[in-house]
This record gives structure tokens, C-alpha cells and sequence, in this order.
């Protein structure tokens, strides 16, 4: 398990058909502005990762808490008093509760993490000329375990064949070949 792992796992949970009123307008890294065109949208991203050691002796063991922020963002065009703006802003909460909904009822992701430790949220909105833009921002921690075998080194190459020739007596010999950057021709 790894942060982008978790990352990838709220993509796909908020990209499912019908999953939120964004539909398929899910980014990831969501780092670009908005364009007004494409709302409602959801870009998310990863915002910290930290790790807790499990004991001193041992192999290492750790309880990683991923930080995902998620940004969602709705409009509604301006109206007589300010029910413009009092659409937008009730157009941000259904697409964040429709978010709550889809990563808490997302089984690969909750297959793979220890719990959702926690959930904030924060409302912002504008009005430029026509339309209203209000947005919610939310964090959402992730725990999940990472021990050892998550910090193994990657193998610089693999086997491309392996021969087993019998030999009189046992165990059969194994010669592995090697084809790649690293092997000498």
C-alpha cells in the first residue's frame, strides 16, 4: 500500500457512473484553475504523508496516515436576492456529501486501508458577473500499515529464461540468462 495507491483508489471510486453530479470530471493532481465551462468538477491530490514507527527493534513497521485533498466546485448563475449564490453554495455540499458517499462506500479502498481517520471540510464561493462558484474543500486521513517488504529495493533487472539442465547428482543446477542494459554480450 502506498499514498499514490490510496490516491488512485479515490479516483476511480469518484469517477464511478453515477458516483457524483461531476461524472467523469474527476482530476488528479488537481492543480490547475477552474474553468467555469466544466462545472462541477472534483481534483484531488496528495497533500502530506506521515509516518508512525511501530516499535525500535524489528524490522520497520509503520502506521503511514496519507492526507488527501479533495476540491469540489459548483456554480449557479446569479439570481434576484442572492438566491445565485445560495444555489451554488447548496450545489458544493450535495457534491460533497455525493463525495462522502462514494470514498465510504468504495470497498478497494477500504479494502486496503486500516480506517479513514478523519474527514474536514471548508466552504468557499465568488461571484464574477453572471455565475456564482462556491467550493468545498476537503482533507481526507487515510491509515494504512506499511511494513518492510513496502521499503524492499526494486530488482535493476529480470530473468528473460531460465534453463534447469539434471545433472548425476542433486540438486539440478539452475543457470538463469540475463538479457538487458546489464548483461554483457
Amino acid at each position: 500500500m502506498s499514498s499514490d495507491r490510496i490516491l488512485f483508489l479515490c479516483d476511480a471510486g469518484l469517477k464511478a457512473d453515477g458516483a457524483t453530479g461531476a461524472g467523469r470530471r474527476v482530476y488528479s493532481p488537481g492543480d490547475w484553475p477552474s474553468q467555469k465551462a466544466t462545472l462541477p468538477q472534483i481534483k484531488l491530490r496528495i497533500l502530506r504523508e506521515v509516518r508512525q514507527s511501530l516499535g525500535r527493534s524489528g524490522a520497520p513497521e509503520f502506521t503511514t496516515t496519507t492526507t488527501i485533498r479533495i476540491l469540489a466546485e459548483a456554480q449557479a448563475y446569479a439570481l434576484e436576492d442572492n438566491a445565485g449564490a445560495t444555489a451554488a453554495e447548496a450545489a458544493a455540499w450535495a457534491l460533497k456529501r455525493q463525495i462522502e458517499v462514494a470514498i465510504i462506500n468504495s470497498y478497494p479502498l477500504f479494502s486496503e486501508i486500516q480506517q479513514l481517520a478523519s474527514m474536514r471540510s471548508d466552504l468557499a464561493y465568488t461571484s464574477e458577473g453572471d455565475t456564482h462558484v462556491a467550493g468545498i474543500q476537503m482533507d481526507l486521513d487515510f491509515d494504512f500499515f506499511e511494513g518492510a517488504e513496502c521499503f524492499a529495493p526494486i530488482a535493476t533487472s529480470d530473468p528473460t529464461t531460465i534453463r534447469i539442465d539434471p545433472t548425476n547428482y542433486a540438486p539440478a543446477s539452475i543457470d538463469i540468462d540475463v538479457r538487458g542494459p546489464l548483461a554483457s554480450s
